[in-house]
């Protein structure tokens, strides 16, 4: 009998244990903690998406993020510290300990999960495809399902997934972010691009006339605040910081001064 219970409980004890490490490597740091030591709140942003967040001439960020952040560390009683990375390095920043939160029109997803954490979504958007406005020849995105046509979008974006399954015969170019993107794109070296609908929006206001979207959404993107991973209680109070912004009318203030609009509500069916 006793040999029956060993076998029986040495893959339990041998789970327990795991998961006893796991628990053990979570406790390893406390963010909150560190933060509130520094006196600062060390925020990833790409600072090339407006109305998200955008650099200004004397080198400041301003933008719907950037309030987001500014709002987060002043209820931290800490300052913000802006980390400027491309696409890639939102996630990078987080691994290597550079940022203690990404928020950077950042799309929670199954891989990006595996390795970094997310709050809940502050905003839902799907991705569209745009191109100059007096492209005559390019009317919906079947036109651009041809190898002679190229789409260009920021490298380690979700449109390295996306682009391919809604044109899988379009001619990909990856740049480091959206900057790079559009110039290629007012350069002709790109026929269009692809991104969420409402950081098209902000190009389209930013250069009016000089831009149409494709008809046509081709994904839900739960656009989330991205964090280390491991630290449970770190993501508990972002996670809360984030269900108050978005049921106490914060956040549709906040969208409406930098969007123009009302907010689509994220609970709503897409």
């Amino acid at each position: 009998m006793r040999s029956h219970m060993t076998r029986f409980l040495a893959p339990l004890l041998a789970a327990a244990a795991l998961l006893g490490g796991t628990a053990a490597y979570s406790q390893e740091r406390d963010i909150l903690s560190e933060v509130l030591d520094r006196g600062t709140l060390r925020i990833a942003i790409q600072g090339a998406q407006p109305p998200y967040s955008v650099i200004k001439p004397n080198g400041e960020p301003e933008g719907y993020e950037i309030d987001m952040g500014k709002m987060i560390a002043e209820a931290l009683g800490v300052e913000p510290v802006w980390v400027r990375v491309d696409a890639a390095g939102r996630v990078t920043a987080l691994q290597t300990g550079k940022a203690d939160i990404t928020i950077a029109n950042f799309t929670a997803n199954f891989v990006r999960s595996q390795v970094i954490s997310f709050t809940d979504p502050y905003m839902v958007v799907g991705m569209v495809f745009f191109t100059q406005a007096d492209r005559d020849d390019i009317q919906s995105v079947d036109d651009l399902n041809t190898s002679s046509m190229k789409v260009g979008f920021g490298r380690g974006s979700t449109q390295e997934t996306l682009v391919p399954a809604a044109a899988p015969e379009t001619t990909i170019s990856r740049f480091a972010g959206m900057a790079d993107t559009m110039e290629a794109l007012d350069s002709g070296r790109i026929d269009a691009s692809a991104l969420d609908n409402i950081g098209t929006s902000g190009i389209l206001a930013a250069s009016p006339g000089k831009y149409k979207v494709l008809p046509g959404r081709f994904s839900r993107e739960d656009i989330s605040l991205g964090l280390p991973k491991g630290d449970h209680e770190w993501w508990r109070l972002l996670n809360i910081w984030v269900r108050d912004f978005n049921l106490s009318g914060k956040n549709d203030a906040l969208y409406a001064k930098w969007f123009k609009a009302e907010r689509p509500s994220v609970f709503e069916a897409w």
